[in-house]
């Protein structure tokens, strides 16, 4: 993957001033989303290059966590669109047609089994029983109907419910409070990660048996060269919830690693970390984007995301304030102002 960035800064007073397209894995134009009277992110535009680890940062209130649920698809966006591969993203998490389809007719067939059923059973009942009967089964029908169309139009609706979608597609996220399954085992949370696995489905595990040790042993080889990598092996067999916080932050890196992702969201990677786990995350992620991963990263420890960062972007009041590389950041007044208060 490409490693050129920009070497300028953007300032986002200027209205004319927009992202270049080259190279950009995400796209982000125009975004907004209040809440209320209150708007969180505000025309926000700007790009992630691919291979590049971009630092978003901002004061408090700034917009930078509403960004991040908007890119990550737990937010609808009110304007503006975020683009993936030049996908837009809530045509991703969208139902798909044959989805819809099989939804369709599941409902449609239970609601004639229904109605048959209740049908045939007054064959042989007075007329004013069938009579009630048969207008019941025609309310279930009804009903049934009113339901799958109540449901298609939901799918329409909140294509965020399905933000699992993006994670298929290659754009994946860490919390700031970590989500590991804590009764489960550090390899065992890794095992899990990768989609579609043979051993998810229960038939395959009777009649596809080979099949499913076969990949289960790959997966665990794998999961044990991701602990490896992150230098926590020697906890694999260590329940997750027995881990420092530091260690789980590297447990959950970990995790979306085995999904193979391409674009990476980390929030607060180094929020309660110590040094020296703050100094190995760090590596790994450097490490990790010299390998063609992409990053976009929340943070609020200055240092590390000066030290992390090929580019930042500046957010304040819902809006991109400056973008450039971590030097031009450190020394711009409008950052000082934003951070400290202009005077």
């Amino acid at each position: 993957m490409s490693m050129n960035h920009p070497e300028s800064s953007v300032d986002a007073s200027d209205d004319n001033a927009a992202p270049s397209d080259t190279e950009s894995l995400l796209k982000v134009r125009n975004l907004r989303k209040t809440f209320g009277g209150i708007v969180a992110v505000d025309d926000a535009t700007f790009d992630i290059t691919e291979g590049s680890i971009t630092g978003l940062i901002g004061p408090n209130g700034a917009g930078k966590t509403t960004t991040f649920n908007l890119i990550s698809g737990f937010y609808v966006p009110d304007g503006g669109t975020v683009q993936y591969r030049g996908a837009d993203l809530q045509a991703l998490m969208t139902p798909t047609q044959t989805e819809s389809q099989i939804w369709s007719a599941a409902s449609a067939f239970t609601t004639g089994v229904i109605g048959g059923a209740v049908g045939l059973g007054t064959l042989n009942l007075g007329a004013l029983p069938a009579i009630g009967i048969t207008a019941g089964a025609a309310a279930l029908g009804a009903g049934g109907y009113l339901t799958q169309e109540r449901f298609k139009q939901r799918g329409s609706e909140t294509a965020n419910s399905r933000p699992y979608m993006l994670a298929r597609s290659g754009l994946v996220r860490t919390f700031q409070l970590t989500r590991e399954l804590g009764e489960m085992t550090a390899l065992e949370n890794l095992m899990l990660a990768p989609q579609d696995q043979a051993g998810e489905h229960v038939l395959n595990t009777w009649l596809r048996q080979p099949t499913v040790r076969g990949e289960e042993d790959a997966v665990r080889k794998r999961a044990v060269e991701m602990l490896e990598l992150l230098e926590i092996d020697h906890l694999q067999n260590e329940p997750a919830e027995n881990l420092s916080g530091g260690q789980r932050k590297l447990l959950e890196l970990g995790r979306v690693l085995m999904l193979d992702p391409e674009l990476i969201l980390l929030d607060e990677p180094v929020a309660g970390v110590n040094p020296a786990l703050t100094q190995k995350l760090m590596d790994r992620v450097k490490t990790l984007r010299d390998d063609g991963y992409t990053f976009c990263i929340v943070e609020h420890d200055m240092d590390v995301i000066m030290e992390l960062s090929d580019r930042i972007i500046v957010m304040n009041e819902g809006k991109r304030l400056v973008e450039g590389p971590p030097e031009e950041i450190r020394s711009d007044q409008a950052v000082i102002d934003a951070y400290l208060g202009a005077e």
